[in-house]
């Protein structure tokens, strides 16, 4: 059909045009939402929409920013299969000033030419705090056009106020952008309609149009399906718990939960082969084991390793086996147990056990718990026996000095084990524990040079020498900002001797304070990783 993209993006916020269940959410970051309005500006094509029509009554999903829903007075009515990113970054660009949706509106910067959005950087945010007549709302060029004239009128009178205008040259190619700022949704829109009154071919649609942006995922395409027949009434719920912050932070998605309902329902997490009626019998019962036996492993990884962050967490799909035990029983494992899960993730996170094959990991540990006897107590150590044996070798002090990334599967081990000990940050003295929590507001955890990268850079060290292991520690932000680039040993005498010893505590140093100079830089590397080594096999029981 024939439509301009402002009329699209107006019947998506009237309600005119929807979202169906089987839409994922909203997530492209700033960037992306400036590239799409700067092509809108350049007048390139940004891609065909598709909209869905069904006489059906059908699930429709919240949407980011959604307004009240209006049906159509023109027959055109249905559910957008391709282009939710696109009308949803467009919808929140123009909106109006609301507290919530700062960071997605989008603002016009007449002296640079292009878009940005008020959470694109600190320095646009301090920009629009200040008033600055350059950085024009798009709201205001689109939103009232028949003031458009005016709108233009206040921002060169604004920007020659702010002496930002030297030249009448310059005044009539800032008026010339505004305008062109102002019509870039009034282009034809590519809108494509698709009859049909069958969800599954609705669902194989969406599947095959999803290139644009990331291509679906088998995974993509079951969470789809959830949103149709007997398993529409757990979607929401599915939703809402996935949108929780904590569980986002660790990579959860609706795809990811969508595979671990499947792997508890069904004992085995492969969707390649998956029959299309997978979810008969008690999905409802099926899904409680699964909220509640992910909620358990996140808290797991959260408290006693302070994974709270996807850098950190080695993988979720680890998680999906410790899931699969509320499967029978919604009781939480003993204490037992929990320190054989314990043992489970963090030899798991080592040894990468999640690297390969998503499905063949995830059943190679899963299957042990499926045939196990109702009188094991500790099927912990189920999953713990399905390591290999030749995967349990010592951590050597070569690992600690050749591993180079800060977030590696031995930093997070390290990380475990800091918390473990209740190890503190320096100066400051919080628990590192608090930190990955996030109980001390404003502040995270960083990985801290102990030998200052600019420091080694100074005195002719190649960065091989330095970005590795064994000379990282964990800190709080703020208390590595403190540190700086000074040299360590410079630094570890202005500690006080409560200081030094929370320090100690990474550095391993026992009255070895010498080390910290630089000419026994070698020396200090070879000592701690060392002593590190040690310190987490006996964490790791290897």
């Amino acid at each position: 059909m024939t439509i301009q993209i402002i009329d699209l993006v107006n019947r998506f916020d009237s309600g005119e045009i929807q979202l169906p269940m089987m839409q994922r959410d909203y997530v492209w970051k700033p960037a992306k939402v400036a590239k799409l309005l700067d092509s809108l500006y350049n007048r390139w094509p940004i891609g065909c929409f598709y909209v869905w029509q069904t006489t059906r009554e059908q699930e429709t999903k919240d949407r980011t920013g959604g307004g009240p829903v209006h049906h159509s007075i023109d027959g055109f009515y249905g559910f957008l299969l391709d282009g939710q990113q696109r009308l949803t970054s467009l919808s929140l660009a123009m909106s109006k000033e609301v507290a919530e949706n700062f960071d997605n509106r989008a603002f016009f910067d007449v002296e640079k030419n292009r878009f940005f959005l008020g959470g694109s950087n600190k320095t646009i945010k301090k920009r629009i705090a200040a008033f600055d007549p350059g950085l024009v709302p798009l709201s205001d060029l689109i939103v009232n056009p028949n003031d458009l004239q005016t709108t233009i009128q206040r921002v060169v009178e604004g920007l020659y106020e702010w002496e930002r205008i030297e030249k009448r040259s310059e005044e009539t190619e800032y008026r010339t952008r505004l305008q062109s700022a102002a019509t870039i949704l009034n282009q034809p829109a590519l809108c494509q309609e698709f009859h049909n009154d069958h969800a599954e071919a609705a669902i194989e649609l969406f599947a095959r149009l999803n290139k644009g942006g990331t291509t679906l995922s088998l995974g993509d395409v079951e969470a789809a399906r959830l949103s149709q027949a007997a398993t529409a009434q757990i979607v929401n719920p599915m939703r809402s718990f996935v949108q929780s912050k904590d569980l986002q932070a660790l990579g959860f998605n609706f795809s990811f939960l969508t595979r671990t309902l499947v792997t508890v329902h069904r004992g085995s997490s492969g969707f390649a082969n998956l029959p299309r009626n997978w979810a008969s019998g008690d999905i409802n019962a099926s899904w409680n084991a699964t909220k509640k036996g992910l909620r358990y492993a996140a808290s797991l990884v959260q408290e006693e390793f302070g994974w709270t962050s996807r850098r950190w967490l080695p993988s979720a799909n680890a998680l999906i086996p410790i899931a699969y035990l509320f499967k029978d029983h919604l009781k939480e494992p003993s204490k037992k147990e929990r320190e054989s899960l314990k043992r489970y993730l963090l030899l798991a996170g080592l040894r990468g056990m999640f690297q390969g094959s998503v499905e063949t990991s995830i059943n190679t540990f899963v299957n042990p718990l499926k045939t196990a006897h109702a009188n094991v107590k500790d099927r912990g150590m189920l999953l713990v026996k399905k390591i290999p044996k030749t995967r349990l070798f010592k951590i050597k002090p070569d690992d600690i000095k050749n591993t180079v990334g800060m977030y590696s599967p031995l930093m997070q081990i390290y990380l475990a084990y800091l918390v473990s000990q209740k190890a503190k940050s320096w100066p400051g003295g919080r628990l590192i524990s608090e930190v990955a929590l996030g109980k001390i507001p404003g502040d995270i955890l960083a990985v801290h040079h102990i030998f200052p990268r600019k420091y080694m850079a100074s005195i002719g060290r190649p960065s091989e020498d330095y970005n590795v292991m064994a000379n990282y520690a964990i800190l709080l932000q703020s208390d590595n900002a403190e540190l700086g680039e000074r040299p360590p040993d410079e630094m570890y005498s202005e500690l006080s001797p409560h200081e030094r010893g929370i320090a100690s505590a990474q550095l391993f140093l026992r009255g070895q304070d010498d080390l910290l100079n630089q000419e026994n830089y070698d020396e200090f590397i070879n000592h701690r990783a060392k002593l590190l080594a040690e310190k987490l096999n006996t964490f790791l029981g290897l």
